[in-house]
């Protein structure tokens, strides 16, 4: 900008002051360059640089910025120990410390303590020091977990340190940072959707700490625009959500160690026995009651049908999985009429070798174990890891044909009645993984499989899969068996297993609320002859009975089946009420298949966002929309009521002043709108000029008539008035339209 002449000695020395300090940097700029030309360097280098970068900012003095930074940093801490990176007692410590460092830091930020700096950068070595001895010290177990708990505390320590040097608003933006870090951390041990509300509470505290950030580089003040920033994080959380859903589940991998841990150690009587979970997580199970688990009677000890056992919606365990299927928990050969059981001392091999455990191959009952080995089954690996919510038997469970277990303690106990039992208590927040070589084989393949291939030699085999009390009480129910195979005209044995299973469903009822067992009483004639009324463990028994009836090695197996899909968690909820029972038949060439006339498994991994959309639906569809009808049309009713009493007070009162609205709209409409400086007449020949081919001589004569109207008093007549509307809307219809964006009119007429 060129400066008058004289301008200086009108503005006195203060003038020469500034011009003269605002042409020092550029003559030292060109001292610089012509330097760094010559081949020198500026003075100072590397060290100057260093210093400029850690030279002291100007104090941050926006107290909302600060508050929202505490904030976001303590809801990092606290979501890392709801997770159980960081303790309760840690946590709390913490988040004291940090609370009195922010204000320590608040109250000095314009003379920040120079020997607390000191005693700072002492604590951070010591805090970084202990992490790097935590990760070697964990390093060879190969597991990321091991990584994650260090690393949390080391976020978590050096927030507490640097929350008593904070004065400058880049040393707050760090804190916001770090604080993500933590969330992050957290979020890669969280098994429940539920843990989106931390990221809700982090994300709206950051969310403001940023916009605050903003304006304070800005040099802005005011209040924020706090309906903006929530709509914008309400934005965010929403994009992230569908971005979770459409996103593929995430899948394990064996090139680490996978997730094991524990959080209580309560070891077992050596003998290898059942425990029944519940209150009493180390109490032997005990035949004659239900578990202590939602009550089912099919996880500790012998499965016994006379018992009706209630099943609750608690969730006992949450399951990532590869792939879902039945997760098996032990299975029944021994079958006395009411009770399933196996053989005692139902210990096959106990080993004490740490993880990764080695599953022996299932021999025939009195066979040697022959471990499994990852790679020689013709299944696909499925990784489940397992995450114990309540105290649960001491079982491991896992899809069909386990190889390898991670678990948390150096014992596993291998059952001969296919069961992986722990040597401690499976307490809540016990994690173990299990690699499974899934061989489930498909309808196809076993159609290759005629009833022939049940020879006597495999009978003789699997003798104990064919047992029955003794005297046989089951004339009738094999009779029956045979009578649906031959009308099926089945061939194959899973022709004959599939006739039995169309039959149940077409016959027998589910239902858990049924009279109990009489003593003495059968359950399986009574429930095929008698009220044909039942839940999964006598349809199962039923059909498990009926196949061993004609010839057909099969046994009873109880589990979990896969409970509801978490699509934001990716992980399967398994609830009390999801314990199952089913049958598993033996089929020669495949080995053991599961098969269940009650319920349906599925056996591919859900898709997140089908499941998202579908409860999304649901959670719609479930609104009581006749009460929310009723009150949307009455808010519309409302709002429409107030937009027309504004419209009628915004109309103009006169007829000149409704004329004056008119001929403005038309000039807007036709790209030229009014001015705010500019009178009626002012404005009427402009749009003459604008447009002067088109009719508007008229114009001149209704201004005029207008404000005679308005000032003058005088009140147009009947032929006037028609006279200046018509001129008017063939103004209207001269100009045309041209669509713009616009705000309101203000009808003025001067």
């Amino acid at each position: 900008m060129s400066v008058p002449p004289g301008a200086r000695a009108q503005t006195g020395a203060g003038a020469t002051t500034r011009t003269s300090g605002a042409s020092a940097p550029s003559r030292t700029s060109a001292q610089t360059a012509s330097r760094v030309e010559a081949g020198g360097q500026e003075p100072g280098g590397f060290f100057e640089m260093v210093r400029r970068a850690n030279a002291p900012h100007a104090p941050e003095n926006s107290f909302l910025f600060r508050i929202s930074t505490l904030v976001a940093v303590l809801v990092g801490v606290f979501a890392c120990s709801s997770v159980g990176e960081v303790s309760s007692s840690s946590a709390l410590v913490a988040g004291f410390a940090i609370a009195i460092g922010m204000t320590f830091s608040a109250v000095t930020r314009h003379r920040p303590w120079q020997w607390v700096k000191i005693l700072l950068a002492g604590a951070v070595i010591a805090v970084f020091v202990q992490f790097v001895a935590q990760v070697f010290g964990a390093a060879h177990t190969g597991e990321l977990s091991s990584i994650e708990v260090p690393l949390a505390g080391l976020f978590t320590w050096v927030q507490v340190v640097h929350a008593f040097d904070v004065p400058a608003r880049r040393d707050l933006l760090f804190s916001v940072a770090a604080a993500g870090a933590l969330v992050t951390v957290a979020a890669a041990q969280a098994v429940s959707a539920g843990f989106l509300a931390w990221v809700a509470l982090w994300l709206v505290a950051t969310v403001i700490a940023l916009a605050c950030s903003w304006r304070s580089m800005a040099g802005g003040r005011g209040p924020l625009p706090l309906v903006g920033l929530l709509g914008a994080t309400i934005v965010v959380l929403v994009m992230a959500v569908l971005l979770d859903a459409v996103l593929p589940p995430p899948r394990a991998s064996q090139e680490i160690t996978l997730p094991n841990s524990l959080t209580s150690y309560l070891a077992l009587p050596a003998n290898g026995g059942l425990t029944e979970g519940g209150a009493d997580p180390t109490e032997p199970a005990k035949a004659g009651r239900p578990g202590g688990v939602g009550g089912y009677v099919g996880m500790a000890g012998p499965l016994n049908t006379a018992l009706r056992g209630t099943l609750g919606n608690q969730i006992v365990m949450r399951v990532r999985a590869n792939t879902p299927g039945y997760f098996l928990g032990l299975t029944y050969t021994s079958w006395n009429g009411q009770s399933w059981t196996n053989p005692g001392g139902c210990v096959e091999e106990i080993q004490d070798t740490g993880s990764p455990f080695t599953m022996p191959f299932e021999p025939p009952w009195g066979g040697s174990p022959v471990p499994v080995a990852l790679g020689e089954s013709t299944g696909s690996a499925n990784i489940q890891t397992f995450y114990v919510e309540q105290s649960l038997p001491n079982i491991l469970f896992a899809t069909s044909e386990p190889a390898q277990i991670y678990f948390p303690d150096h014992k596993l106990i291998f059952g001969c009645d296919n069961s992986i039992r722990s040597a401690i208590a499976m307490t809540p927040g016990t994690v173990y993984t299990v690699i499974s070589q899934d061989d489930e084989a498909t309808p196809a393949q076993l159609r290759g499989v005629p009833v022939s291939a049940i020879t006597p030699a495999l009978q003789r085999r699997f003798h104990l899969d064919l047992q029955l009390p003794a005297p046989n009480p089951y004339r009738r129910v094999e009779a029956l068996a045979r009578s649906v195979i031959a009308q099926a005209h089945a061939s194959t044995l899973i022709g004959e297993v599939q006739a039995l299973e169309t039959w149940m469903g077409a016959h027998t009822q589910y239902s858990t609320n049924i009279p109990p067992l009489l003593p003495g009483q059968d359950a399986v004639n009574e429930f095929l002859f008698g009220n044909r009324t039942g839940y999964c463990e006598q349809i199962s028994t039923a059909l498990a009975v009926m196949l061993r009836s004609i010839g057909v090695p099969a046994r009873e197996a109880t589990g979990y089946v896969p409970g509801p899909f978490d699509p934001l968690s990716d992980l399967y909820e398994i609830q009390a009420k999801d314990a199952h029972a089913w049958v598993q038949v033996y089929f020669p060439g495949h080995g053991w298949q599961s098969f269940d006339p009650t319920t349906y498994v599925p056996l591919a991994p859900a898709d997140p966002g089908t499941v998202l959309l579908s409860d999304l639906w649901h959670l719609i569809a479930g609104l009581p929309w006749v009460p929310i009808g009723i009150v949307a049309g009455a808010v519309a009713a409302a709002l429409g009521r107030r937009f027309e009493i504004r419209r009628r007070l915004a109309r103009p009162k006169t007829w000149a002043g409704r004329l004056a609205l008119r001929l403005e709209r038309a000039g807007a409409r036709a790209g030229i709108p009014r001015r705010s400086a500019e009178t009626l007449a002012e404005y009427a020949e402009r749009l003459r000029t604008a447009a002067p081919a088109r009719g508007l001589a008229g114009l001149p004569d209704v201004v005029e008539l207008l404000s005679l109207s308005a000032y003058g008093g005088r009140q147009p007549s009947e032929a006037e008035r028609l006279h200046a509307e018509e001129t008017v809307k063939s103004m209207r219809a001269a100009l045309g339209r041209k669509w713009r964006r616009r705000g309101r009119a203000v009808v003025r007429i001067s």
